[in-house]
């Protein structure tokens, strides 16, 4: 059988940390769901800032976390057509202040990546508080992070087994197209068990739901395993043994979340006026 390295760590790590997730899902305090999602996308946003600009200052990063954190709040709790526009605040103070400090040549490549990577990061994290506060179920929280959650540990067990064909070999050398297939697979049946079984909601959207958080987690994968190469680092961070750091353990909700909330907002919709 071919080794799984730091297999225990990861576990070690993982599953205390599902418990807080459980925990939070489960007592569905409005105000607790909404700082605790903040407080992953601050974490989140700071390692962010360091992808982006390796020589960030530690003021630079914390603007960036803080700056994650209250618009990930705002998508939480505010109107949508309030909040889902403050994504783009986090990205755009910290472009606009490379220009003024480093010059627009030398902040142009940056610009673009800092706007998309910590609009993502606000947005994944606000969207899933906000799931996780207008749903009758502490269930539904748990569709997004079942499609990630069982979408990774099975493309990592498939592609170290049984992974001969490259992914992505320019961006992430490790993922397979059997991983992929495996993981995929197992991102609809998370959805399906967290949606359906747990919460009653019909299967057809939350295979749906696993079918499209599942291909976009894996973009979310690949676009922070981008900017790491050419930040030239491994990880994000050190804070999650056997993980690296907070994006690298939910780089995939960054794509994975806001494809489960469309599915999730189009089937309210559509039954609602059925």
């Amino acid at each position: 059988m071919p080794p799984f390295p730091a297999l225990a760590r990861r576990v070690s790590v993982a599953v205390p940390g599902m418990a807080v997730f459980a925990a939070v899902a489960v007592l569905r305090e409005t105000p607790l769901t909404a700082a605790f999602f903040a407080m992953i996308a601050a974490l989140c946003g700071y390692e962010a800032a360091g992808l982006l600009d390796g020589g960030a200052a530690p003021a630079q990063r914390a603007a960036a976390a803080l700056l994650s954190a209250g618009c990930a709040a705002a998508v939480a709790l505010l109107p949508e057509a309030v909040a889902l526009p403050l994504v783009l605040v986090p990205g755009a103070v910290t472009g606009a202040w490379w220009m003024v400090t480093r010059g627009m040549e030398e902040a142009a490549g940056r610009i673009a990546g800092s706007i998309g990577l910590l609009a993502a990061v606000s947005l994944a994290f606000g969207l899933l508080a906000r799931i996780g506060i207008g749903a009758a179920s502490p269930w539904v929280v748990f569709v997004p992070l079942a499609v990630c959650w069982a979408g990774d540990t099975a493309a990592y067990f498939a592609g170290v087994a049984f992974g001969r064909h490259r992914l992505a070999p320019a961006v992430s050398p490790a993922k397979s197209w059997e991983g992929f297939a495996a993981g995929l697979a197992a991102s609809m049946g998370g959805a399906w068990l967290a949606g359906t079984v747990g919460a009653g909601l019909p299967a057809g959207w939350m295979l749906a739901a696993g079918a499209a958080g599942g291909v976009s987690g894996v973009l979310g994968d690949l676009f922070e395993s981008a900017l790491k190469r050419h930040a030239g680092v491994k990880d994000s961070g050190s804070l999650l043994p056997g993980h690296g750091g907070f994006l690298d353990r939910f780089d995939s909700l960054l794509g994975a979340s806001p494809a489960v909330w469309l599915v999730l907002a189009v089937m309210d919709r559509l039954h609602g006026a059925a």
